[in-house]
C-alpha cells in the first residue's frame, strides 16, 4: 500500500471527489482544495509528496500556484502533475517551464490512469520528496526590537493578522547552503497569508 501524501487541486467537485476516492483506495493520504488560494494554504502547512493541479480555477489559477511554489524554497521540490483540458496547450507549456513534471487531459484520463501517472512520477523520483522542514515561532509584542521591526516591516496590525484576528508566527526556513542559517517571514497560522 502507498503511504505518500497527495494534494488534489480541482475546482469541479465531482472530479475532485473521483480522484480523491480512487487515490484513497490505492492507499494514499489525500488532501483536497477547490481553488489556488486554498491549495497554497495546504501546500504551505502540510508535508506533501505530490500535487495534482488544475490550471483553470477561481480566485487563483494553477499557473499562479506553480509560480508561488517554485519561488518558495520549502515548496520548490514538490512534484506537480497538471490537470488540463484540450485547447490549453500554451498553459501546459508554461507549466512545464515552471517545473511541472507531467500533465493529464481531464476529459480522457480515467481515474486509474491518474493513479498510474502519480505512481510513475513518485517511483521515478526515488525517495521522499517532502518539502524542506520549517519552524514556526511565537512572537512577543513590545519586547526586544519588536517596535523597531514593526515600523521597519510596516506591519498593519503589529503582530496580528487583520483578517483572522490572531497572532502572527515567525516561520524559519533552513538555508540549504549555510548550516544553521534560516530565511524568515511572518505568516498567519490560520489563513497562511504572509506578511
Amino acid at each position: 500500500m502507498a503511504s505518500e501524501h497527495i494534494l488534489v487541486v480541482e475546482d469541479t467537485e465531482l472530479l475532485r471527489r473521483i480522484y480523491e476516492d480512487k487515490l484513497k483506495q490505492e492507499g494514499y493520504a489525500v488532501f483536497t482544495a477547490a481553488d489556488g488560494l486554498d491549495a497554497l494554504n495546504v501546500i504551505r502547512t502540510t508535508p506533501l509528496d505530490l500535487v495534482l493541479l488544475d490550471l483553470i480555477m477561481p480566485r487563483m489559477g494553477g499557473l499562479e500556484v506553480l509560480e508561488a511554489m517554485r519561488t518558495d524554497p520549502r515548496l520548490a521540490s514538490i512534484p506537480v502533475i497538471i490537470l488540463t483540458n484540450l485547447g490549453e496547450e500554451s498553459s501546459v507549456e508554461r507549466a512545464v517551464e515552471l517545473g511541472a513534471v507531467d500533465y493529464l487531459i481531464k476529459n480522457s484520463a480515467k481515474p486509474a490512469e491518474v493513479v498510474e501517472k502519480i505512481r510513475l512520477v513518485l517511483d521515478n523520483l526515488g525517495g521522499s520528496t517532502k518539502s524542506v522542514p520549517s519552524f514556526r515561532l511565537a512572537l512577543k509584542d513590545r519586547e526586544g526590537d519588536a517596535d523597531v521591526f514593526v515600523e521597519h516591516a510596516r506591519l498593519p496590525r503589529r503582530f496580528w493578522c487583520p483578517a483572522c484576528e490572531v497572532g502572527l508566527m515567525m516561520e524559519l526556513i533552513p538555508d540549504s547552503d549555510r548550516e544553521g542559517w534560516y530565511a524568515a517571514h511572518l505568516l498567519c497560522p490560520l489563513c497562511g497569508r504572509e506578511f
